[in-house]
Parts: C-alpha cells; structure tokens; sequence
C-alpha cells in the first residue's frame, strides 16, 4: 500500500521538476520570479479565451446528439489526458440555440469551479459546460499540452484563486488576468513530450502496483482454503 501511495506522487514529482522554484501560472498585478529564457505573457495574448454553456434542459430536443459536451462529471477521469468522448452529448440545434461553442481539437479545457485545477485538451471537435474556461492557442506562441501541464503544476495555486462560501469558482474577471511563464515555442514541444513520456511511465508504475496488489489481497483466503481442503 505504501508503495501505490508514493506511486501516485510520482506525477507531481514529475512536474515540480519540469516548472521548478516558480509558480507556472499567476495573475496580472503580482510579482513573479522565472527562469532563465522564461518569460510570463498575459495568457490571453497567447490564446483566445472560450467560455462555456449548457444548452436548456427544457428542450430534450437538443440533446443525444453527436457533438461531445464536456462537463463536470467528465473532466476528473480527463484529467491531464485528451478528451474523445463524454458523458452526454448536444447537437446542432444544442449548438445554435445556446450560446455554447462548438472548439476545435486542441483546445485546453480548465475547470474552473468544483473541480477546480482539473485540465483535459480536446482531441476532437466538443462544446463544454460552463464550469469550464477554454483556451484555443495560438500555435505559433503557446503549445496546448504544454499549457495543460503548467495548469496541472500550478494545481494548488489555481485552487486558492477561487472564492465563494459554497461551492469554489475562479470567476472570468481572474481567468481573464492569467499569465503563463513559458519559454519559447520549440522548447515548451520538448519540454511537453518529455512530460508525456515521463507521466505516462508514472501512471503505468501506479496501475502496476495496483494490480499487484489486487492480486495479493485474497491470498490469505486461498491459503486459508487450500489448508482446509476448501474449493
């Protein structure tokens, strides 16, 4: 058990590594340190900020269709990986009549309110509730996966950002004063392969030693049975 749990910390690990001693995503108006041939933008200078929507309920009509709608409970098992299918799904009609988008793969999803800190890159065209913010980046200056791990590396900080007395939300006012430190675009693709490679191996070294120990668990049952001539 000991060892799943450090297993689980591997990611963080991982990524404290990767955006070391500064915090990778801040606000506007607050001083911040970086690293050499790193330089903070204003997040939207780099990639145009989408909100999300749901289209009404009121309308059955508007759903069951095929354009994925990415919501709360999907973004948890999404986490840090990319989106091809959700749990509900709107149409056209959805679409047009609501003021959801329809966003084009690529485009980095962060919860902001809940789940908040949870992050996925859409890896096919989908629209999203409102408890997302959405980044679509310029390809020329911002890298999405690289913009998914900041946002995972900055997970801690990005749950502080939030207010209320209920339920948690990073309100559009805040979101709009992002600011990513992140060095130029050829070097935030190595930086961003490398992460994917390295959290991948974290996450097959966790599923590992859950099976391992799933298998464990019921011995002393077996050996309890084989002793007493049980079946």
């Amino acid at each position: 058990m000991a060892q799943v749990e450090l297993a689980a910390m591997l990611p963080e690990k991982v990524l404290s590594e990767a955006f070391p001693n500064f915090v990778r995503i801040g606000i506007q108006g607050t001083k911040r340190s970086q690293m050499a041939g790193w330089n903070w933008h204003v997040l939207t200078s780099v990639a145009r900020l989408e909100s999300g929507h749901t289209p009404s309920r009121r309308h059955p009509e508007w759903w069951a269709g095929k354009i994925p709608w990415l919501a709360l409970p999907d973004i948890r098992k999404l986490h840090g990986k990319f989106a091809y299918e959700t749990t509900e799904y709107t149409n056209d009609a959805g679409i047009a009549n609501s003021s959801a988008r329809l966003l084009p793969v690529g485009t980095v999803c962060l919860c902001r309110d809940a789940s908040i800190g949870f992050v996925t890159i859409l890896g096919k065209p989908m629209a999203t509730s409102q408890h997302f913010c959405n980044w679509i980046c310029d390809p020329e200056k911002l890298d999405p996966e690289f913009l998914m791990y900041a946002f995972m590396a900055a997970h801690d900080y990005l749950r502080e950002l939030g207010s209320g007395s209920v339920i948690k939300t990073i309100y559009m006012q805040t979101i709009e004063s992002f600011q990513i430190c992140a060095p130029e675009i050829a070097e935030q693709r190595r930086i961003a392969c490398t992460l994917r490679e390295r959290l991948a191996a974290a996450e097959s070294i966790t599923a590992g030693l859950k099976a391992r120990l799933a298998d464990i668990d019921p011995l002393p049952q077996r050996l309890l049975a084989s002793a007493f001539g049980q079946s």
